[in-house]
């Protein structure tokens, strides 16, 4: 029955390949959507994923990365001074305008160089540690795309104070922007906060008690939220669909509820306009359950087929995308695989109700015209 299902389909080319490009586009509306859902939200936490911190201290009700939070200087000390503490290193973040020949919008994070929890990573050219002078930027390739370049050693304006690129780096970025580092002292410099930092992050030691050490962190600062590296991203995503940025949510969940439909509807008037062929085989005496094997296969090869065809389509739009705006979507392979599962069993339900039909057809409609 395996080359019965083949031969049905290939038997007209054109109606085949006419499905599977139906089905194919359906799959990179459906694929792409979930890569940009990842790669938005996978963007918007980078600082939070690449710091080897367990704990995050913030202003008391701006417990999220987006946040306006400005916690005292002296956090830091009592922080470091704590039992159980490994590492604390201060973060300053704010939005930036990063001249180079023209202005473009950067997010600027503010660092201690020496500091082993918040470093750049993917450094394409020169020295992050040369952070520690004065007026010195570790600035993303992103940033200096455009008419308008620069390069390592060139200097460029943030917030119109000058200064001098000593790194660039590669996929360094969030959401919305592009990163460029700089170290704490320049960034009080450029419209931080005097006597605060934005956050504080926390490594503890192994086998520490961090449910303990948050508690006496929350002692020892007033005012000051303490929370753990996982509640700290789920934060950061909610407040970055509550301010907005949410629609891409719903249009991604437009998109993947459109495309399930394409695919039902597709399978089934695929199967419905192959009775004829279903008729012949029961007028050869085919059993009710091979003609359900027959569709069963059809349809799953199509479904593999068409998410091949669709797969290499999304991947190929993704490229385009980000090459023009930088935003990109994520596919990892669990969410590949989940996706082609998801269309499988789309295709077998679309398939499911014509079966029904299938098996009842009446074997003489084959002499009929």
């Amino acid at each position: 029955m395996v080359s019965i299902a083949r031969e049905i389909l290939l038997h007209d080319k054109l109606r085949f390949v006419i499905t599977v490009v139906s089905l194919g586009f359906a799959i990179v509306m459906m694929v792409y959507d979930v890569g940009m859902f990842f790669g938005v939200t996978s963007d918007s936490v980078n600082l939070i994923d690449r710091a080897h911190a367990e704990l995050w201290l913030s202003e008391e009700g701006e417990s999220h990365l987006n946040a306006l939070s400005l916690v005292p200087d002296s956090t830091l000390g009592k922080a470091r001074r704590l039992d159980g503490v490994n590492q604390a290193c201060a973060l300053d973040y704010s939005i930036g305008n990063l001249k180079i020949g023209d202005t473009r919008q950067v997010e600027v994070v503010g660092i201690d160089p020496a500091c082993p929890l918040f470093q750049p990573w993917e450094v394409v050219e020169g020295d992050v540690g040369e952070l520690r002078r004065k007026d010195t930027i570790v600035v993303d390739d992103l940033a200096l795309r455009g008419i308008n370049h620069a390069q390592l050693g060139d200097v460029v304006e943030l917030n119109g104070r000058e200064m001098r690129i000593v790194a660039t780096t590669n996929d360094n970025k969030s959401f919305s922007y592009p990163y460029v580092y700089i170290n704490l002292q320049t960034f009080k410099s450029v419209g931080g906060a005097p006597g605060h930092y934005s956050f504080v992050a926390v490594q503890t030691r192994p086998g520490a008690d961090q449910d303990q050490i948050m508690r006496r962190l929350a002692k020892a600062n007033s005012d000051v939220a303490v929370s753990r590296a996982q509640e700290f991203r789920l934060a950061t995503i909610m407040a970055l669909i509550a301010q907005g940025v949410g629609m891409i949510f719903v249009i991604v969940l437009v998109g993947v509820l459109v495309g399930m439909l394409i695919i039902t509807l597709t399978m089934y008037t695929a199967t419905m306009e192959r009775l004829r062929d279903f008729a012949i085989l029961k007028a050869l005496g085919a059993t009710r359950w091979k003609i359900w094997g027959v569709v069963l296969e059809q349809a799953i090869t199509k479904t593999a087929v068409s998410f091949g065809l669709g797969l290499a389509a999304t991947l190929g739009v993704d490229y385009c995308v980000e090459t023009m705006s930088g935003i990109r979507g994520r596919y990892p392979i669990p969410v590949i695989i989940g996706c082609f599962v998801m269309m499988v069993i789309l295709a077998i339900f679309g398939s499911l109700i014509s079966i029904i039909k299938a098996t009842s057809v009446d074997p003489v409609m084959v002499f009929r015209a």
